[in-house]
């Protein structure tokens, strides 16, 4: 394993004898492995720890092997604790989320000094993330998986499967940590791992190294697209000082203009579902405008013109009269069928909300004196400026907060929480709406 590692390495970084490494330790198996991968073979690195006190005296644990792996490995050990479920308490974001944010921040700073932050993703961690994006709904992009380089970070152990490493710290006798939130059912990822590729493995016995192939041929793919599609986007695209303009007869002589039209959208931040609409509607009428969380476009007679976006919704209220209404407010609307197996996505800018109890017209606001509204996920209802400090909203910010309402009643606090009556009921729902903010309004 070493010679397959070392090889590895030297295809991400040219003379890894000359760098100066960070590594990425929480005291699992893999990344415990990857220390004891590069002490072996006698390169440069420091340590860091990240300790998210999510898992009581374990995760002190944790810290505790961690920072004994400095002196073992003659290394200098970094420390950072998170009070992480605090953290949690006044975001919409998962802990997931939040403690892959809170890293990924932390490594940037103090990686600063070294030339290479390294991480421990490994062959089943490529798996699970390819199937993840494939469940969540995903372009070719989502299929390349982890990325072997990204930026400073790079991730060698990618071409090797948990067994493998399990293998290696059992015959070097490596010390290690185990989590035992990985066994819980109850995230997604840990259901790819426990359930779902061990089923595919029945199927496949070599799965997980097949996973791997695919997503270096699926790179090799994507490069191979996208250096068309940036082709396209230089001859399509028109950029002046105040706006950018796509002429759609140049557009309509593309055979599969849909889909450049797509990637020139994702780089002014338009989401898929706006973009297919927009392509949808490039031979309708003059005059519409989309929205994303960054630019405007308004399709004209003969041409589309994207410019940026700082709408101001003050004191007076917007009335949204129907759902193309709300999709120029800001706002991608889908009307879904309800299934009993449906997974939402963890989304503070996405509202799901009974299609039965949220009848149009709606009414677009801000904060005003006296609201109240009943949290989902809580009982009874609360005042609006009880629900701020309790976030620790400060006074400016709040009046800047969109609140939808419906019959003068808050269906959603944007970007914080829906109404607990217009949630979706199991046996109840038949259609729902997934309602997505854009941001614009300042």
């Amino acid at each position: 394993m070493e010679k397959k590692f070392i090889k590895y390495l030297e295809k991400l970084v040219p003379k890894p004898e000359k760098a100066n490494f960070l590594l990425a330790v929480s005291g699992g198996v893999d990344s415990c492995a990857l220390t004891h991968l590069f002490f072996q073979n006698k390169l440069t690195f420091d340590i860091a720890h990240c300790n998210f006190h999510l898992r009581g005296e374990d995760s002190n644990l944790d810290c505790s092997l961690v920072s004994a792996m400095g002196e073992k490995y003659n290394a200098t050990v970094f420390i950072k604790e998170f009070d992480t479920l605090t953290l949690a308490k006044s975001s919409e974001k998962s802990i997931e989320m939040i403690a892959r944010e809170l890293r990924y921040e932390w490594f940037a700073e103090i990686g600063k000094d070294y030339d290479y932050i390294v991480t421990a993703h490994q062959a089943n961690d490529n798996a699970e993330t390819m199937l993840l994006n494939l469940t969540r709904g995903t372009g070719l992009k989502g299929m390349c998986g982890i990325p072997p380089v990204n930026g400073k970070v790079i991730r060698p152990l990618l071409p090797f499967s948990s067994e493998e490493i399990r293998n290696y710290v059992t015959t070097y006798q490596i010390e290690y940590r185990v989590d035992a939130s990985n066994l819980s059912e109850e995230y997604q990822r840990n259901k790819m791992r426990l359930v779902v590729i061990p089923k595919l493995q029945e199927i496949n016995p070599g799965f997980i190294n097949t996973a791997s192939n695919d997503a270096a041929i699926f790179k090799k793919q994507y490069d191979f697209y996208l250096h068309y599609i940036n082709r396209y986007k230089k001859k399509l695209l028109v950029v002046d000082e105040e706006s950018c303009s796509i002429l759609l007869n140049d557009l309509f002589r593309i055979k599969y203009y849909g889909l450049v039209l797509y990637e020139i959208l994702s780089d002014f931040n338009f989401n898929p579902a706006t973009a297919n609409l927009i392509a949808e509607n490039l031979h309708s009428i003059s005059g519409k405008s989309y929205f994303s969380t960054t630019h405007q476009l308004i399709k004209d007679r003969e041409k589309l013109i994207i410019t940026p976006i700082s709408r101001k919704l003050e004191n007076a209220s917007l009335l949204i009269s129907d759902a193309e209404a709300l999709q120029t407010a800001g706002f991608n609307v889908e009307l879904l069928d309800y299934g009993q197996d449906l997974c939402f996505e963890e989304n503070p800018m996405i509202l799901y909300a009974d299609a039965d109890k949220l009848t149009f017209p709606l009414t677009l606001r801000r904060w005003k004196k006296g609201d109240y509204f009943f949290p989902f996920g809580m009982k009874g209802k609360k005042k609006l400026s009880d629900f701020f400090v309790d976030r620790k909203i400060d006074l400016n910010t709040k009046h800047k907060i969109p609140l939808l309402c419906c019959n003068d009643e808050i269906v959603w606090v944007v970007g914080f929480r829906s109404d607990n009556r217009y949630r979706i009921e199991k046996n109840k729902t038949k259609k729902y709406y997934k309602i997505e903010y854009y941001g614009i309004f300042q």
